[in-house]
Order: C-alpha cells, then sequence, then structure tokens
C-alpha cells in the first residue's frame, strides 16, 4: 500500500501571532508585516516594493505579475516610488507576496520573525 502524500498545509491564525513582526526581505522587497486578524494582513508604512516586474519566457506577463499590478493599482494612492507612504491592508500572506514581490514564492515561508521563525512556523495547523 502507498504513503499517502501530505496536502497542503492548513494555517491557523492566533491572537499570539496578531503581536508578531514579520520582516520581508525578499527579491529587493523590505516591509514588515502583520497578521492582524484570520483575513487582514497589515504592511506597515514604508515597506519596499519590488521595482522589476518579472516576465515569462516569452515575454509577457504572467498571471502573477498581472495580479500584482492590479494591487499595487488598487493600493496607488499608498504607494510612492516603490515606497508605501501609510499602512497597506491585505487579506492574505499570498496577497502581500503579489504587492511586495510579484509573488513566485511561498510567502509563508517569506515572512519571518526577528529570530527567523517563518509564518508557516507559527501558524500551520
Amino acid at each position: 500500500m502507498e504513503a499517502k502524500q501530505a496536502g497542503k498545509a492548513t494555517h491557523r491564525w492566533s491572537k499570539e501571532i496578531a503581536d508578531v513582526d514579520f520582516l520581508v526581505d525578499y527579491e529587493g522587497a523590505k516591509a514588515v508585516v502583520r497578521w492582524v486578524k484570520r483575513n487582514e494582513m497589515l504592511i506597515k508604512k514604508g515597506a519596499v516594493l519590488r521595482k522589476e516586474t518579472p516576465l515569462l519566457k516569452d515575454g509577457s506577463l504572467g498571471f502573477a505579475a498581472k495580479f500584482a499590478l492590479m494591487l499595487r493599482q488598487m493600493h496607488a494612492a499608498q504607494i510612492k516610488d516603490f515606497v508605501t507612504t501609510e499602512d497597506i491592508i491585505l487579506k492574505s500572506p499570498n496577497e502581500v507576496g503579489h504587492l511586495l514581490y510579484f509573488a513566485g514564492t511561498n510567502s509563508w515561508l517569506v515572512l519571518k520573525d526577528k529570530h527567523g521563525k517563518t509564518l508557516n512556523d507559527y501558524s500551520v495547523a
């Protein structure tokens, strides 16, 4: 009998997580993020967004880049010269990754506290 493969991890928010500053330092993006409520991620003012939009091999924009550019357009009043001018609220770590660095990696592993403990470490069920 074949061993059952693990599925996608389930993450749970807790009140303890709401007090943790998670740092982003990835692909030129730098930010401090908090998971303040179950469906509410806060990117603190002063976050630096990745400047270069990644392209597909054929030179076109992929889905992740298009979604990221849409998020940036939605929050254009809160961003100037690739730096956030006020706090921004998003719904998930994945949206945070899109806005800050055009995704392309697992944001649950990119967001880390000052000791290097990931958001995944804090929240995986």
